[in-house]
């Protein structure tokens, strides 16, 4: 069996004016990445994807299997995203884009 992870981050890093690159997306993945490895949360995966259609609110990070949909992320809220979220299960309230939820069914 592969590797299993507890949590995905997915960070959007769509290039073009007004995507999520601009706007610091490619910085937020790689803080992400550096935060990740640097507290040895080797269950958590972090990935890039390309648009999630939210152009004026990114950078957008997506937490999977949460559902849960952060807007204009940036370099600085990773560190809290993780400690709050990522590790101690409390979504960071003052990032969370209302507009984007998903729930289970």
């Amino acid at each position: 069996m592969g590797k299993v992870f507890r949590k995905q981050v997915f960070v959007c890093t769509t290039e073009g004016e007004g995507r999520c690159a601009p706007k610091g997306g490619l910085e937020v993945l790689r803080k992400f990445r550096e935060e990740v490895k640097a507290r040895g949360l080797s269950d958590i995966l972090v990935t890039k994807v390309g648009c999630t259609g939210q152009h004026p609110t990114g950078p957008t990070v997506i937490v999977h299997p949460d559902g849960l949909w952060y807007r204009t992320v940036k370099p600085q809220d990773v560190a809290e995203i993780i400690e709050k979220h990522i590790v101690g299960g409390q979504p960071v309230e003052r990032l969370i884009n209302p507009e984007m939820q998903v729930k289970p069914q």
